[in-house]
């Protein structure tokens, strides 16, 4: 059974540490963390990672940041979507 990881973000930092006192200056010592995007089947078969305000046009989410089982058939749909390099 394939498996599908969304796309990460790797420049997420936890605080602005260039304001503030010595509390917030202590978070440039840490290295920025993934954080995963939320990828939407619509209900028109398209792909989107855009939030959706309207979920009745929502078929299924898949969260990201989660190794998520999905079918051959939601492995070719990703794959000509452009999402091929995060199945294996």
């Amino acid at each position: 059974m394939p498996t599908f990881i969304p796309p990460t973000d790797d420049f997420v930092h936890y605080g602005d540490y260039t304001q503030g006192g010595l509390q917030l200056r202590l978070w440039r010592f840490y290295k920025p963390e993934p954080r995963g995007r939320n990828v939407y089947l619509l209900t028109n078969g398209t792909y989107t990672e855009v939030d959706q305000r309207d979920t009745g046009q929502v078929v299924k989410v898949y969260l990201g940041g989660h190794v998520i089982d999905i079918t051959d058939a939601e492995a070719a749909s990703l794959t000509a979507a452009g999402y091929g390099a995060y199945i294996s």
